[in-house]
């Protein structure tokens, strides 16, 4: 490896302001090793390490077909686009390296051409966009949504012409030569790297404990990058799903086609009055639901406590279904496409059916009630003896990589959430940046407890002060849109700089605009912990309101906790403690992405210091400067540019 990674290697040679990491080699020779031997490896690499080459070059050098499972789509799209190009032309001219997303997000031929023959727009915003739409969808050479980075996230229209697995009709298609997915899977047959994301990996396991085949093709290793997320995406795909969403998808398309298909009025007159039954079944369990609860979030599915109405209404729901299935069965006057009608209305009672008995005790269930939608749901509590059963199987190398896997030094918790042996190798390859002169950490000693009733007042007292000394160019992580809310009330007219909420728009623009308006202050919640990347001024103080702990009434953290419990141990230090320090250490990596940046990170939880589990949190954090005044943060050497307090 140091042939690649030395100081004078292959990328030395290639790379201009190449900087030697021995972390990096480190790393790629643990891995080229654990890939020999066939057994597990654990690598936590601190950012700035450089691990995605570390695991990719050993992986195209071992000639086993290797499929790289990201957290994040953004992640597979680096991979694909900049770093699989220049180590093709430096580490091996000849390497074939395939990119597959799941379906829906691709367009499909068939699809596209049904909708635009009589296409239905959500609103006049979507109509805007619907000629710009498809001039792409008749130009795309890979039909990947990833292409168009100006629709929307919320662009309706997608689900009408994307190539979801409901819809396909497989080999019977007109347009299979063509299609997007089945050329990409072919590909990924021949490739030497397949790079997924989780979700899709996992999606792909689920599918061959049903059927006989999968999504991808045999492979030899698995290398998970952003491996933190596992635990959570597994459970989402070995487990029961119903969702309103789903049901409101047949119900719209089983319309649009009764309309098309005028010689089978006579069939689809029952059909039709099935179908309306369903959308009113649909809206009755959203309002019963509401009716338990009188709130949204997530909840348990207590069968005992659910309500009369909403076991009838269920009830109702798996009869209809059940009563349309048949009529809507493939027949030789229907289209193809009733096939995967009939399939999907057979899914959905089955599911609702499951959701209802409650037969499996290995799941917990439960419901999370939205604003236009409800989710019924069955989780397995723990997924480690499904990871150890179908993705640690004998001869096969699986390689474990994120910034985010260790708690004070451990790996304990990981190995244990996974069903890893204790004895696997891993190792800790701490970032090569200074933390201890890059950053500096404060936490106010006298300071009300989160749970106190004017925690949010005097966080927006002290951060302006704060924010006053770096004027601005802060992200604010809040644990809850309430906390959010209310010091975005309290400060958003007391600064003199821009002020960005989540919500407000995407997530993709908010961070656009963030890092364009030099001086701008973002408020957000969790899903800015992980996956956003603002090097430069633009982040220079990363604020967070207190430790992220999960609620702890969640039904799946409850049950998992209770889990824990019953084998006679801590599940507070065993489950809720780790969970917190990987979810604070994630939004603690968001400020320092390259050996030039400098920041201040500021932590108004005063248990960091009063409790005795506030030191596994600061033990897990890189080492910077701790503080405790706020006079102190005008010692902080900024940089080159610096930073005024006046």
């Amino acid at each position: 490896m140091r042939r690649y990674f030395g100081p004078d290697g292959l990328l030395a040679e290639n790379v201009t302001h190449f900087e030697f990491r021995p972390s990096q080699l480190e790393m790629a020779e643990a891995v080229l090793e654990a890939l020999g031997a066939r057994s597990p490896l654990v690598v936590e690499a601190g950012t700035g390490t450089g691990k995605t080459w570390a695991y990719l070059v050993p992986a195209i050098l071992s000639g086993k077909r290797t499929v790289v499972s990201t957290g994040t789509k953004t992640l597979q799209d680096q991979i694909l686009d900049q770093d699989i190009p220049f180590l093709k032309r430096t580490v091996y001219p000849k390497l074939r390296a395939v990119c597959l997303k799941g379906r829906g997000n691709y367009l499909c031929h068939r699809r596209f051409k049904d909708f635009s023959y009589q296409p239905t727009l959500w609103n006049k915003d979507e109509a805007k966009l619907w000629s710009r739409f498809q001039k792409w969808a008749t130009r795309t050479r890979t039909g990947d949504r990833a292409e168009i980075s100006w629709l929307p996230d919320q662009f309706h229209t997608w689900n009408e012409v994307c190539s979801a697995g409901e819809h396909c009709l497989g080999q019977q298609c007109s347009d299979v030569q063509r299609c997007f997915v089945t050329r990409l899977r072919a590909e990924a047959a021949q490739a030497h790297l397949v790079v997924v994301n989780h979700h899709l990996f996992f999606a792909d396991l689920a599918l061959r404990d049903k059927a006989d085949t999968g999504v991808l093709p045999e492979y030899d290793a698995v290398i998970f990058d952003e491996a933190h997320q596992l635990e959570d995406v597994m459970g989402q795909y070995f487990g029961i799903q119903f969702n309103s969403y789903g049901l409101m998808e047949l119900t719209r398309v089983l319309q649009r086609e009764f309309k098309k298909e005028t010689g089978a009025s006579h069939r689809f007159h029952d059909a039709r009055r099935i179908v309306q039954q369903l959308e009113v079944l649909n809206r009755l369990l959203h309002r019963h639901l509401f009716e338990v609860r009188g709130s949204q979030g997530r909840f348990p599915l207590d069968m005992s406590r659910m309500g009369k109405n909403f076991v009838q209404s269920c009830n109702q729901l798996i009869h209809a279904l059940d009563e349309l299935a048949p009529m809507i069965a493939p027949a030789e006057d229907l289209p193809l496409s009733f096939e995967a009608y009939h399939r999907r209305a057979s899914d959905l009672s089955g599911a609702v059916r499951m959701l209802l008995a409650q037969e499996d005790e290995s799941l917990v269930y439960w419901y999370e009630v939205g604003q236009n939608a409800l989710f019924l749901n069955a989780t397995p509590i723990e997924v480690c003896s499904i990871f150890r059963r179908r993705v640690l199987t004998p001869n096969r190398p699986v390689i474990l990589t994120s910034a985010t896997l260790s708690v004070a030094g451990s790996f304990d918790f990981v190995r244990q959430s996974l069903g890893i042996a204790p004895d696997s190798k891993s190792i800790r390859l701490p970032s090569p940046f200074a933390y201890a002169e890059q950053t500096m950490l404060y936490i106010p000693r006298r300071f009300p407890a989160p749970n106190e009733h004017d925690f949010c007042r005097q966080i927006a007292e002290q951060s302006v002060e704060i924010l006053l000394k770096t004027r601005g160019r802060a992200l604010f992580l809040f644990t809850s849109y309430r906390n959010m809310n209310e010091v975005h009330q309290l400060l958003r007219d007391r600064l003199p700089y821009p002020i960005l909420v989540q919500g407000q728009k995407p997530k993709r623009a908010l961070l656009a605009e963030f890092k364009e308006s030099i001086g701008s202050v973002l408020f957000a919640t969790s899903s800015f912990r992980q996956g956003i990347d603002v090097p430069g001024e633009a982040l220079s103080c990363l604020l967070i309101d207190k430790l992220p702990f999960e609620v702890p009434d969640d039904p799946l953290a409850a049950a998992r906790m209770d889990f824990i419990t019953r084998q006679g141990k801590s599940s507070f230090f065993g489950y809720q403690v780790p969970r917190a320090v990987i979810q604070l250490k994630q939004g603690v990596g968001r400020l320092i992405r390259s050996s030039s940046d400098r920041g201040l990170i500021v932590i108004f939880d005063v248990r960091l210091l009063q409790k005795n589990y506030g030191q596994i949190f600061l033990k897990s954090l890189p080492p910077c400067r701790l503080v405790h005044q706020l006079d102190a943060i005008d010692e902080f050497q900024w940089g080159p540019s610096g930073i005024s307090s006046s």
